[in-house]
Order: structure tokens, then sequence, then C-alpha cells
């Protein structure tokens, strides 16, 4: 995963980074593209 969606994942879960990847790594691939798309959405409005 590129960095900038990992710093992304932290914050939106309000995790630490270990905390984030393990919710990450256990999400359903539904879940990571609703992520996907959460993201490109905001870097869009930046």
């Amino acid at each position: 995963m590129e960095f900038g969606l990992w710093i992304f994942a932290i914050k939106r879960l309000g995790q630490t980074y270990e905390a984030a990847q393990m919710i990450y790594n256990n999400l359903s691939e539904a879940a990571k593209e609703d992520l996907r798309k959460e993201y490109d959405e905001f870097c869009q409005n930046q």
C-alpha cells in the first residue's frame, strides 16, 4: 500500500500504525476498496 494511503488509514481508523495495519489486513476486499475510494476523494479535495 502506498505511504499516503497508510497515513490516511491510520488517521481514519484512529489507530497507531501497527493497529491500523492489523485492522486493514483483516478488512474484506470491499472494505479495502471503500477505504481506497475515500482516500482518492480526500486527495482530490486537497
